[in-house]
């Protein structure tokens, strides 16, 4: 184990994060158990996504400083407690996003685009049909939805739900 005693890499353009949120995901999963299509040089730890805070930057690194709360970049394992990632591709959150939210955005959002845009054509006041509503690709697919002007019905387990979901855009739960 690596420790770091100060603020400062001596890797250029890298970034340290501390972790602290790296949710799992079913690909997670499926990597860990080496039935992924793409699997990484082993030994490897897995985690798709998460957030963070920059612990210590690299040389000429610019675009993040000591303490920003970040995404860690896609392709950087996140199932750590520190990961060293290219500061070029830090996404700084903002204070007022949650980051447990954010850590699950490199993974929902763009699964959920690509199930509006990749298999069936959509076109403004379609409707679809989803189950699991409540997930984070669900979540995803109600907002993305509705700025396409696409309808949704939306299943949850939950009546509790039902308020939260149509607050986001759901047409129908």
């Amino acid at each position: 184990m690596k420790v770091f005693a100060s603020s400062r890499l001596r890797k250029s353009g890298q970034m340290l994060i501390r972790v602290e949120y790296a949710p799992i995901n079913d690909s997670d999963l499926l990597v860990a158990s080496g039935l992924y299509a793409v699997q990484p040089k082993l030994p490897s730890v897995v985690g798709n996504e998460g957030a963070g805070k920059v612990f210590a930057v690299g040389d000429g690194v610019q675009n993040v400083k000591v303490g920003d709360r970040v995404v860690i970049p896609h392709g950087v394992f996140s199932w750590a407690e520190k990961v060293l990632a290219p500061a070029e591709e830090a996404i700084v959150l903002p204070p007022e996003i949650d980051p447990q939210q954010a850590s699950m955005l490199s993974i929902n959002p763009p699964a959920a685009a690509l199930l509006l845009e990749e298999f069936v054509s959509l076109k403004p006041g379609d409707w679809i049909v989803q189950n699991a509503a409540n997930s984070g690709v669900g979540r995803a697919v109600i907002v993305f939805a509705k700025q396409k002007g696409v309808r949704t019905i939306n299943i949850v387990r939950r009546s509790e739900l039902v308020h939260e979901l149509k607050v986001i855009g759901a047409d129908i739960v």
